[in-house]
């Protein structure tokens, strides 16, 4: 894992003076883990038959699945309404999860309001839309993002007046220094606990150089949610196509999931970004969870 230096600097920039280790003298709670899903894992499956496939990942034993509401560029033609969607999930007996907020071009407002006519309790802001709007994913320039950041605290204000959660989704580049500090260190700092939450994704957190549980302590309370994936850097060019069901790559799962109920009472969703056959990656994933849960 990421050395304990590491962890306390990280610590450090998010405001905490000290931190030890997660790994170190965790008190673990012992019970069995609660299998929940998103929608990116089983995207194709989803595409031709968004019913079924709810039917085969609530037989998997997942019980909550996470949703977009719309795309990057806004909603598409060919996929269910957020309506629709819920309905289908209550209809294969699982929970509607965390919802997904469109980036690029994304009446908010509107999908806020979909997000409480669906019962959803937190909304993620999957990236800044400063961090796609270049050629390069992940780059933007200080003066961007803090321009941007406004608009993410005045979203979560607008969140929070019709009882919703807002939370920041983060990626590799999150942790990559603009002018000398971190993006996510900046959302942290600028914007309220009570206007803006987190949903950490732990591999892209580990492939951005952090630690993960580290992270998680040193937020507490604002982590509402986590993303469960893991990396295999011998797959693919991208970094999406390094993701793979957790206890499939380099990242120590059976160590991390018990400390999770440590330090954390999130929900965690598994989330396989490009696999070939989502339902085996769901599959995969909750088998290995649940194997961990029962030691």
């Amino acid at each position: 894992m990421i050395s304990r230096r590491a962890a306390l600097t990280g610590a450090a920039a998010l405001g905490i003076a000290s931190l030890a280790s997660p790994f170190a003298g965790a008190t673990l709670r012992r019970s069995r883990a609660e299998l929940n899903l998103t929608d990116v894992t089983v995207a194709r499956e989803l595409a031709r038959d968004y019913a079924g496939t709810l039917e085969r990942v609530a037989a998997l034993g997942h019980r909550r699945f996470g949703f977009r509401l719309s795309g990057y560029g806004g909603p598409s033609a060919d996929e269910p309404m957020p309506q629709d969607k819920a309905r289908m999930v209550r209809a294969a007996k699982m929970e509607v999860g965390v919802v997904r907020l469109g980036v690029r071009n994304a009446n908010h407002d509107l999908q806020l309001r979909q997000a409480v006519d669906i019962g959803a309790k937190i909304v993620a802001m999957t990236t800044a839309p400063v961090f796609i709007a270049g050629r390069q994913l992940g780059q933007t320039t200080r003066a961007a993002f803090d321009g941007w950041l406004p608009q993410l605290a005045r979203l979560g204000e607008r969140a929070a007046s019709l009882g919703l959660t807002l939370a920041y989704h983060n990626h590799w580049y999150d942790f990559t220094p603009l002018d000398g500090e971190r993006p996510f260190d900046l959302m942290a700092r600028a914007i309220p606990p009570q206007t803006l939450s987190f949903e950490v994704d732990l591999a892209w957190a580990w492939f951005g150089g952090q630690d993960p549980l580290a992270l998680i302590k040193a937020l507490g309370p604002r982590v509402v949610s986590l993303h469960l994936k893991d990396i295999d850097r011998r797959r693919g060019k991208s970094p999406t196509d390094k993701a793979v069901p957790v206890g499939q790559g380099e990242m120590d799962y059976a160590a991390i999931l018990p400390r999770l109920a440590a330090i954390t009472s999130a929900l965690g969703y598994v989330e396989v970004d490009t696999s070939p056959d989502g339902i085996a990656a769901a599959q995969q994933a909750a088998d290995f969870i649940t194997a961990i849960s029962r030691r």
